[in-house]
C-alpha cells in the first residue's frame, strides 16, 4: 500500500485544527518494552510514522490497513507510570508493534497525547504532525480522504504529574553541574561552554532536542537490564521534565538571582586524575589535510631504571579532531613464552589506551600491571583527516603505586573478526565469546565498533546454565566509547562464557555511514569495521608475587614447558 503522504498533507492543512497540524515536532528516541532503541528520525525511509497512547487495561484495535502498510512505522507509546518494561513486557503476546516505554512522560506530553488510544500521523522526514485524533480516524486520514478531527481516544486518561515550577539556580544548574558541565566548560572536550545562563538559553532548543533523542549525556544504557554501573550517563525521569519544562517556558533566568554557572570555576589542568607520576611527549606526527592515514607505531622510551606497577594511565591528544585512538603496548625486555603460557605482552594486551569520550584507565581494587625496568610503551596510533594539515603531539601521563599492589589486572575480548555486512543492511547481527578458563573477576566493558556499529550487549553464561545480561548499549554511538565499570566486580568461575552480541547499520538511515552502497568487512580503518566486546578482569591467583616468580623463571629457563 503507497501512501501519498503529501497529497495528504495538503488535504488535512484545510481540514484539521492549526494545533492537528501543520505543527513541527522535535526528534525523540525511546526503547521499547524489549530494550530495543527507536528514533522518530530513523523512520524517515517510511512516509508516516503512527504513535499511539498504550495502556495495558484498554484494547486498542489498529486497522489492518495501518498496520500493514510497508512504508508506515506504527509504534505504541506508553506513559503510564506504573506499568513498567516487566508488566508491559510480560503482558504483551504480539510484538509486531512496539511499545515505547516514555517513563518520563515527554514525549506523550510534547506530541498532545493525553488518553489511551489518541494517535497521531508524523511526517518523519519533515518532523510535521500530518494528524491527530482518535485510532479509528487512522485509516481515511492516511488514505487521505477529509477527516473529522479533534476527537481523541477513548481509553483511561494519561495521569501527568502536576508541573510544579522550576528554579535556574536551584533545579537546573545542579542537573547542568551534574550532567553537563564537565565535558561544557573552556577548554574541555564539550563544543561550547556551559559557563552563563545567557549560553544555556541560547542553546536551550539544542539541548531539549538532544535530551529528548537521548544523545546526550552521551554513553546512556538500558538500566533495566544489566549490573550496576558506575558513574552511569542519563537524566532521570525527573530531572529531564524540569529541564524540558524549564525550556518549553521559555528557559527563564530567576527573578533577581545571580548566576551559578558564571561564578563555576573548572580545574584547568591538563590530566583528569592529577597530576601524573610520569608524563611522556609522544614524538610529534604530522597529519595531512586529506588520505587515509595508515597505522602507526610509535615507540616512546620510558627510561625506567626499576621495575614499576602501574595504577592508571591517561592520555592528552594535541589534536582531538585528528586522533581516532591509541593503544599502548609494553615492550619488556623480558617478553617471553613461559611453560606453554604466554606472558601479557607476548599475548599482545594493552596497558591503556585513547578513544573519544574514553575515561581514563584505572585500575581498581589496589590492582595494577606490572611495567619492567628497561621497557618502552609502544603506541598504536589510529588518525583520521580532517581537511587540513595539523601536527598532534599527544602526551601520555602514567600513575605509580608506592608498593606492588594486591592484585594484577588483565584484559580480554569478545569479538567476531569474520564477517561481511551487506549494503544498504539496517541491522546485520553479529558475536563473539570469550572463555573464561581460570576463576575472575569482571570489571570493565568496552564495546567497539566503527561508524556502522548500531548497538552492543554483554551476556554471561556460567558452568551451571544459567545466564545474565551484563550490559546493554542500545544505541552505540561511535564518537563516545566508554569503559562501563561495574560497582561491584562480578566473579566468573572457570568455564564462564562472556558473549558479546550486537548488530551493524549499513544503511542509508545511519547518519555516520560513510557509504551504505557499499558492503563492509574487518579492517582496520573506519573504512573498514571491528566488533569487539572488550572486557577488563583480574584471574583469581593473578598477583604481582606470581607475575614476577614467572618471569623470573622465564629468564632462568627460556625452553621450559
Amino acid at each position: 500500500m503507497n501512501f501519498k503522504k503529501f497529497a495528504l498533507f495538503g488535504l488535512l492543512l484545510t481540514t484539521l485544527p492549526a494545533l492537528a497540524s501543520n505543527v513541527r515536532v522535535g526528534d525523540f528516541a525511546l526503547l521499547d518494552h524489549l530494550g530495543k532503541h527507536h528514533q522518530l528520525s530513523y523512520y524517515s525511509d517510511h512516509s508516516s510514522v503512527v504513535v499511539i497512547a498504550h495502556g495495558l487495561r484498554d484494547a486498542v484495535a489498529i486497522p489492518a490497513s495501518v498496520s500493514g502498510a510497508d512504508d508506515v512505522a506504527v509504534l505504541y507509546l506508553n506513559a503510564f507510570p506504573d506499568e513498567t518494561r516487566q508488566t508491559v513486557s510480560a503482558a504483551v503476546a504480539d510484538d509486531s508493534v512496539p511499545v515505547l516505554l516514555d517513563e518520563s512522560q515527554m514525549v506523550a506530553e510534547s506530541l498532545g497525547l493525553s488518553r489511551v488510544g489518541d494517535a497521531v500521523v508524523i511526517d518523519p522526514a519533515q518532523m510535521i504532525i500530518l494528524y491527530k485524533g482518535n485510532v479509528e480516524g487512522l485509516a481515511a486520514a492516511l488514505a487521505g480522504e477529509i477527516v473529522a478531527a479533534g476527537q481523541g481516544g477513548r481509553g483511561r486518561v494519561i495521569p501527568f504529574g502536576a508541573q510544579q515550577s522550576v528554579s535556574y539556580a536551584d533545579d537546573i544548574v545542579p542537573i547542568l553541574m551534574d550532567n553537563c558541565v564537565s565535558c561544557h566548560h573552556e577548554g574541555g572536550i564539550g563544543s561550547w561552554a556551559m559557563d552563563s545562563h545567557s549560553m544555556i538559553q541560547g542553546w536551550s532548543t539544542m539541548i531539549r532536542e538532544v535530551v529528548l533523542a537521548r544523545r546526550m549525556p552521551p554513553g546512556q544504557i538500558d538500566n533495566h537490564v544489566g549490573r550496576a554501573i558506575k558513574d552511569v550517563a542519563g537524566l532521570s525521569d525527573e530531572e529531564m521534565r524540569k529541564l524540558v519544562r524549564w525550556i518549553d517556558a521559555g528557559a527563564p533566568m530567576d527573578a533577581a538571582a545571580q548566576d551559578p554557572l558564571a561564578s563555576v570555576l573548572l580545574s584547568k589542568e591538563k590530566f583528569t586524575l592529577g597530576e601524573p607520576d610520569l608524563v611522556y611527549t609522544v614524538p610529534a606526527q604530522d597529519i595531512p589535510a586529506t588520505g587515509v592515514v595508515d597505522y602507526r607505531y610509535v615507540p616512546v622510551p620510558l627510561d625506567l631504571d626499576k621495575d614499576v606497577w602501574v595504577r592508571a594511565m591517561e592520555f592528552v591528544p594535541g589534536d582531538r579532531s585528528v586522533l581516532h585512538h591509541v593503544i599502548a603496548y609494553v615492550s619488556s625486555p623480558a617478553d617471553k613464552t613461559v611453560r606453554g603460557r604466554e606472558t601479557g605482552a607476548a599475548r599482545g594486551e594493552s596497558v591503556g589506551g585513547f578513544a573519544p569520550g574514553r575515561q581514563p584507565d584505572q585500575f581498581w581494587d589496589n590492582s595494577g600491571r606490572l611495567i619492567k625496568k628497561g621497557s618502552s610503551l609502544l603506541l598504536q596510533m589510529h588518525y583520521t583527516t580532517a581537511g587540513r594539515e595539523t601536527v598532534d603531539e599527544t602526551e601520555v601521563g602514567i600513575y605509580l603505586h608506592d608498593k606492588p599492589p594486591a592484585f594484577v589486572m588483565s584484559g580480554g575480548v569478545a569479538g567476531q573478526r569474520r564477517f561481511l555486512v551487506p549494503p544498504h543492511e539496517k541491522e546485520y547481527t553479529l558475536q563473539g565469546e570469550q572463555e573464561i578458563d581460570r576463576d575472575a573477576y569482571l570489571y570493565e566493558l568496552n564495546p567497539h565498533m566503527h561508524f556502522r556499529g548500531k548497538y552492543m550487549n554483554y551476556t554471561a553464561e556460567y558452568p551451571d546454565g544459567t545466564s545474565e545480561v551484563l550490559l546493554s548499549v542500545p544505541k552505540y554511538d561511535f564518537n563516545w566509547q566508554f569503559n562501563y565499570v561495574l560497582e561491584e566486580p562480578l566473579f566468573l568461575p572457570a568455564g564462564t562464557k562472556l558473549v558479546a552480541r550486537g548488530a551493524m547499520d549499513n544503511s542509508a538511515q545511519n547518519p555516520g555511514n560513510p557509504d551504505p552502497s557499499k558492503p563492509v568487512h574487518f579492517g582496520l580503518q573506519t573504512m573498514h569495521e571491528m566488533f569487539f566486546g572488550f572486557t577488563t578482569l583480574r584471574y583469581v591467583g593473578d598477583t604481582p608475587a606470581s607475575i614476577v616468580a614467572v618471569d623470573k623463571d622465564a629468564t632462568a629457563n627460556p625452553g621450559a614447558e
